[in-house]
């Protein structure tokens, strides 16, 4: 089972896979640890732009999404947009996650089921370099075309 994982790679998009899903608190907890470490690289001011791959989320439990939803509101300050990308099959995970992402209270946040829409929307936002970059951690084979 692949890890969950987050690196910066290329400037400042926070790359985020969540291999392995958050089976538990103890999952998300760990995601927030290896985000607050990965953020330092940047100070504690800098604001940066985050990729997160959730296609191997199901539906949490709730405590699990409760911890979730802080996880995410407590990143709100340093986030310039911040993306979640899901399956369009796990119709209920999809429900959940949208409802963490509102009350997770952002308007940079979103949610997407298609890569390419989520490569688009962030890319707005990002260095060529970066873009690039994000093409390859979400496993699109040509770099969507900005309309």
């Amino acid at each position: 089972m692949p890890d969950n994982t987050c690196v910066f790679n290329v400037g400042r998009l926070m790359e985020i896979r969540v291999g392995r899903g958050y089976r538990s608190v103890e999952d998300v907890e760990a995601m927030i640890q290896m985000m607050v470490k990965t953020a330092t690289k940047f100070g504690p001011s800098a604001a940066y732009v985050i990729a997160a791959d959730w296609r191997a989320v199901s539906v949490m439990t709730q405590p699990t999404a409760t911890r979730a939803r802080g996880m995410l509101a407590r990143s709100n300050a340093r986030v310039i947009r911040s993306s979640i990308l899901t399956l369009p099959v796990h119709s209920t995970a999809n429900l959940q996650v949208r409802r963490l992402l509102r009350e997770a209270d952002n308007e940079n946040r979103k949610h997407f089921v298609d890569a390419g829409e989520q490569h688009r929307w962030l890319s707005e936002v990002l260095t060529p370099a970066e873009s690039e970059r994000l093409s390859s951690f979400l496993g699109l084979s040509v770099e969507p075309s900005h309309s």
